[in-house]
């Protein structure tokens, strides 16, 4: 029994979302409407430095949201090996969840409950689909995959268990993605560090880079599917 084959596919998938979302995210769309009040003179100046913001921004929020993913699904393959019920791990899957940690301030009691909820159960649903590969002895992923599944359990299990960005639809109020901004690091020169900082919300835009991203993925991945059940 091996939990490499089921970490290295999923990291694979994680990985390919991730750097998928850096494509899709716009940072001018991102700003676009946040250059009143304050800090619209720093806004502007941001705006005009988009490729600093991405390096500087961006890359560690999504390299951030990579790592709590990981240390999650470790967290999902305790349970796909063992034979504790999912409510043992829900705590532990909840304060690694990268979406529970973006719930908006003055969320409804009801509404952070469900949002809970939902995550444990996209855990366990997780944690069920790759336990098969789990209990094989094989340490890669593909070969643990073909030997598991047919073509459309394996389908299956890309299409509705990989997938990690239901909450995001799901609960489209819930959540507030912002960054507070210093632009001194982002812009450097002289004068930047005596620019204020101010905080960017980008909300709309990460979720419409995420949601976008993860569709993409999973189709290139069903291909992969075909392909190395087609080539067994």
């Amino acid at each position: 029994m091996t939990r490499d084959a089921a970490k290295s596919g999923f990291d694979a998938f994680l990985t390919d979302a991730v750097d998928a979302t850096r494509a899709e995210f716009s940072v001018e769309r991102a700003l676009r409407g946040t250059g009143l009040g304050p800090g619209g003179a720093v806004v502007d100046r941001l705006r005009s430095h988009a490729d600093a913001l991405e390096r500087r921004v961006v890359e560690p929020e999504l390299a951030a949201y990579r790592d709590d993913a990981l240390a999650q699904f470790d967290v999902i393959l305790r349970y796909a090996r063992d034979d504790d019920p999912i409510d043992a791990y829900a705590d532990e899957l909840v304060a690694r969840d990268g979406f529970y940690d973006a719930l908006a301030d003055g969320v409804p009691e009801r509404t952070a409950t469900a949002v809970e909820e939902a995550v444990v159960e996209r855990c366990q649903r997780l944690g069920d689909a790759v336990r098969p590969i789990v209990t094989r002895p094989e340490d890669e992923f593909w070969p643990a995959v073909t030997a598991a599944f047919d073509s459309e359990e394996a389908a299956e299990l890309v299409e509705n268990a990989f997938p990690f960005t239901g909450v995001l639809r799901d609960f489209r109020s819930a959540f507030v993605f912002e960054a507070r901004i210093d632009p001194g690091e982002v812009l450097g020169g002289p004068f930047a560090t005596a620019l204020p900082s101010v905080s960017v919300e980008y909300t709309d835009e990460a979720k419409r880079a995420m949601l976008r991203a993860e569709r993409r993925v999973i189709e290139e991945t069903k291909r992969e599917v075909a392909t190395r059940f087609d080539s067994g």
